[in-house]
């Protein structure tokens, strides 16, 4: 198993000793049937990991990225509908110029050659940037984790874990501030 450190230490009061985190791009531009279906799939298939790696000894966090507002709008419906609270998180963020001209210049190559494949791979590149940067400022010290055995068996676009240290316990005066005489 490869790994990257990216950050400092996390703490936890729930007595967990890790938390996972799971990054998901949806890399397409349009959330319209039959997108649709497969943006809720993807959205479920998140939601339900991060649920199943999340138990006494671990954490879970989900993060879907997507790059264009209608689909961070159906996808925000999605989260209220299943009730997915902190264990998934919504990166989206209004495309720079730059990334505006990317899609532009692959959306008239596609059309042209008529395969929109390359608007896929473009609009999957501008969103796995602004997941990774999310994270990174999400997640102190994070470890991205690059194998074979990916958590259900699923190429998530990011998995990582981060070392979870308990949070210091309080004096028996109940205040860190007041010991106890």
């Amino acid at each position: 198993m490869s790994e990257r450190w990216l950050g400092t230490e996390r703490r936890s009061i729930s007595g967990a000793e890790r938390r996972h985190v799971l990054g998901l791009v949806f890399p397409f531009v349009t959330a319209a049937s039959p997108r649709g279906v497969e943006l809720e799939r993807a959205f479920l298939q998140l939601a339900y990991a991060a649920r199943r790696l999340s138990h006494r000894t671990s954490e879970a966090c989900g993060y879907f990225a997507v790059v264009q507002q209608d689909v961070y709008a159906a996808v925000q419906r999605l989260h209220s509908r299943y009730e997915a609270g902190d264990q998934v998180r919504l990166v989206f963020h209004g495309l720079l110029v730059a990334d505006m001209m990317r899609l532009t210049e692959a959306a008239e190559i596609a059309s042209r050659s008529d395969d929109r494949s390359l608007l896929r791979a473009v609009a999957h590149e501008i969103a796995f940037e602004t997941l990774y940067r999310d994270i990174l400022s999400r997640e102190p010290g994070v470890v991205e984790r690059r194998s074979d055995s990916m958590p259900f068996g699923v190429d998530w676009d990011f998995y990582g874990t981060v070392p979870v240290v308990p949070a210091p316990s309080l004096p028996a005066s109940g205040s860190p501030r007041r010991p106890a005489l």
